[in-house]
């Protein structure tokens, strides 16, 4: 049976081994979670005149609270653990003694994971060593558990040997013998059953964490071409973590666990600390351990937010003065030279409003400094044989993970349409003159954004501080925040917050033609006057780092007051720019007004 891979996720309760789990049976499949549909039209909403908006407060001016990582404030927990009458169901499988090619971690590592469980409040059922048919009913019953509490929150563990064959993954039993192929299908445990088997239960949260591909499973009877695991996308409500990037091995380790749940179990006990940043930390970690020989990977699709261990809720005023202090700080890291500072702020916010853009200059040290960090295999074909959602009907296609970057010569010309009359009411044209260090310099070079296209300066004087809206990595179900101060020309600032999400992977048609492309989904604020912000956007960072299209809603008490969408009407790739003579002259600059300018 071929399985989406957006098929739901759920991850067990305790039970007796020999209980039979077939009695209970599974409540239907419930249908996709995914982001807000994008709206047809805004003609039923009523407009006021932007100009009836009080205007808003100036931001007051950001002041250096910390010039060193000493100085920043502890992490802040957006994230908290669920609601008391929720329950936290888990299923820790821990193999490693294999026939053919054993593992020495996999059982400590295990029982680790599900003490650690067990203190964060889950009920745990613990495998070690399960042969085929042990490890298929724990399975079983672990769907069984999460659809009896369907508002509980599941977690798979698995520790031992994985492989990939044909695009499918396989978990091995310890009684597996394979010498062909055919065998590892036969006897093997396929990932995507168990993502069918779980994908019945409702629950709103799942975690699956794969510790596997540790070496050759096969020892010298057989070996596949292809290392590792296939890459997946998480189904709805579910964060998939993968001991080390597809198409890799992971290290057993040398010590009492292997490399990767070493740190996990290091990051579990941090109170507060959100789901997504144990990862990332946990990342980062092994990373560095491994000078870039193993690099963890996940794929996510949480909607919803978690945390092992509790901690304090959200404080918007902390918040606003760890932006203050992160922001000083990464002015002072933007053009760091050594690793070690840019490690150490990332891990002390990993989700934080400048961890993308420390993420990306931390890379180009270690580049530097001679890092060869493995690569993620590419995700499998789309075909029919795939049983991809979206793989027909002209959906988008798989995306390859290699981004491009901006490049001297390139144009790229916007249109402006009012999303309720549906008129264009305005065209501009950019070409990049030149790349700069860390920024990009556009026509004479009085516009200027960042490489990733966030914007700098305009070229009426607005400026804005380093923010992160768009980003190096886009991954279905990625989430990060932004925030920034934009400072007008007349010398006001405003002051804005964004919450944003990799909301789908689609096809988007435009003037200047049709692209696969990443939709990101923002819900924002002004910090000041209270007005809402909500933008949709599309980005193609394998054809181009422009953004290709953008819809901006601007409420107020509810009702919208304001609405764009600025689109590609023309894209050129050009030739790059020999001299500055090749800038545009003073009347185009005076035709075309620079690009993309918003109020926010």
């Amino acid at each position: 049976m071929c399985v989406p891979i957006n098929q739901t996720v759920m991850t067990l309760e305790d039970t007796p081994d020999d209980e039979s789990h077939d009695r209970f049976p599974s409540p239907p499949t419930p249908p996709p979670r995914g982001g807000r549909e994008i709206r047809e039209s805004l003609a039923t909403f009523i407009v006021r005149k932007a100009d009836s908006m009080k205007p808003p407060r100036p931001a007051q001016k950001v002041t250096a609270l910390c010039t060193c990582l000493a100085l920043l404030a502890p992490l802040s927990a957006s994230a908290v653990a669920p609601e008391a009458a929720a329950g936290r169901i888990a299923l820790v499988i821990g193999n490693g003694a294999y026939v053919a090619s054993p593992l020495v971690n996999p059982a400590r590592d295990a029982r680790a994971v599900a003490e650690r469980l067990r203190d964060a409040g889950f009920r745990v059922t613990l495998k070690v060593d399960a042969p085929r048919r042990e490890l298929q009913e724990a399975i079983r019953g672990f769907g069984d558990a999460l659809a009896r509490d369907n508002r509980a929150v599941g977690v798979f563990y698995y520790a031992g040997h994985g492989v990939q064959l044909n695009w499918r993954n396989f978990m091995l039993p310890v009684d597996v013998r394979i010498t062909r192929p055919s065998d590892i299908a036969a006897q093997g445990v396929d990932v995507g059953l168990l993502l069918e088997s779980l994908g019945r239960a409702r629950n709103p949260l799942n975690l699956v964490i794969l510790d596997a591909c540790r070496n050759n499973p096969f020892g010298s009877d057989f070996r596949t071409d292809d290392r590792g695991l296939s890459q997946l996308d998480a189904p709805p409500g579910t964060l998939l973590a993968y001991a080390t990037a597809p198409g890799n091995t992971a290290d057993d380790g040398e010590g009492a666990h292997g490399l990767y749940t070493e740190n996990l179990l290091k990051e579990m006990k941090v109170p507060g600390a959100p789901v997504e940043d144990v990862f990332k930390r946990v990342r980062l970690a092994v990373r560095r351990a491994s000078e870039g020989a193993q690099i963890p990977w996940e794929s996510t699709s949480l909607e919803g937010d978690f945390a092992f261990v509790a901690g304090s809720g959200r404080d918007l005023s902390r918040e606003q003065k760890e932006f203050e202090a992160d922001l000083a700080t990464w002015n002072s890291l933007r053009e760091a030279k050594d690793p070690e500072p840019l490690e150490a702020f990332i891990r002390q916010r990993p989700s934080g409003k400048f961890a993308e853009l420390a993420q990306h200059r931390l890379d180009a040290v270690l580049r530097e400094r001679g890092e060869k960090p493995v690569q993620a295999a590419p995700p499998p074909p789309l075909g029919p044989e795939m049983c991809v959602p979206g793989a027909a009907d002209g959906k988008a296609a798989s995306y390859s993970g290699k981004v491009v970057s901006f490049r001297p010569g390139e144009r790229y010309t916007y249109r402006t349409v009012d999303l309720v009359s549906q008129t264009e009411t305005a065209r501009s044209t950019d070409t990049v003159l030149r790349i700069a260090g860390d920024e990009v310099l556009y026509n004479d070079g009085s516009k200027v954004s960042d490489l990733f296209g966030n914007n700098v300066r305009a070229p009426d004087g607005t400026s804005w501080t380093p923010y992160q809206f768009f980003i190096n990595d886009y991954a279905l179900g990625k989430r990060w925040p932004a925030q920034f101060i934009v400072t007008r020309a007349d010398g006001t600032k405003v002051n804005v917050r964004f919450e944003l999400r990799v909301a789908a992977r689609e096809r988007i048609t435009l003037p200047a033609g049709t692209f696969d492309s990443y939709r990101i989904e923002a819900r924002g604020v002004d910090l000041g006057s209270g007005v809402q912000l909500d933008r949709t956007a599309w980005v193609a960072p394998e054809r181009m780092r422009g953004f290709l299209a953008m819809e901006n809603l601007v409420r107020k008490g509810g009702a919208v007051v304001g609405g764009e969408r600025i689109e590609l009407a023309d894209y050129a790739a050009g030739a790059a720019l020999a001299t500055p003579d090749a800038a545009p002259s003073a009347a185009k600059k005076a035709k075309d007004p620079g690009g993309w300018r918003p109020s926010y």
